[in-house]
């Protein structure tokens, strides 16, 4: 048999698999988890909470945080760059600065697309693109 041959029988074979074990990831977990879930889990949640609840006074909360809401359009320089000055949240003060991240367009775009139904209340998706044209306008 030839190698040619080979790749043709074994190539569907391991299409197959991967469906099967993708079809299994989906059973076995209910759901396939939000992208940017995973970004914020790795990124943010340490200082913001899994649930966006902050750390009382030290890291403000973006649960239902009227702050990020309403400066929707500084959050991709917040998650790149960092954030290094006194913000008031809910009518509270916080000082902690906020440490950049490296993270690319797609990375910031699903973080903040999880952020908005989850925290935020927003229905806006931002793309890639949209994340892009904010960064070029970073200090």
């Amino acid at each position: 048999m030839t190698r040619k041959k080979i790749i043709q029988y074994i190539a569907p074979f391991s299409i197959f698999i991967i469906i099967v074990l993708f079809i299994y990831d989906i059973w076995s977990h209910g759901t396939i988890e939000h992208p940017g879930k995973t970004g914020y889990k790795a990124n943010c949640a340490n200082c913001h909470g899994e649930e966006g609840e902050g750390i009382k006074a030290l890291v403000p909360p973006l649960n239902h945080s009227d702050f990020a809401a309403k400066n929707i359009d500084s959050i991709p320089c917040w998650l790149k760059a960092g954030l290094n000055r006194p913000i008031t949240v809910d009518g509270k003060t916080y000082d902690q600065p906020m440490y950049p991240g490296n993270l690319d367009e797609v990375q910031i775009s699903n973080i903040i697309n999880f952020m908005n139904g989850e925290f935020f209340n927003l229905d806006k998706n931002v793309s890639p693109q949209w994340v892009g044209e904010r960064l070029k306008g970073c200090k």
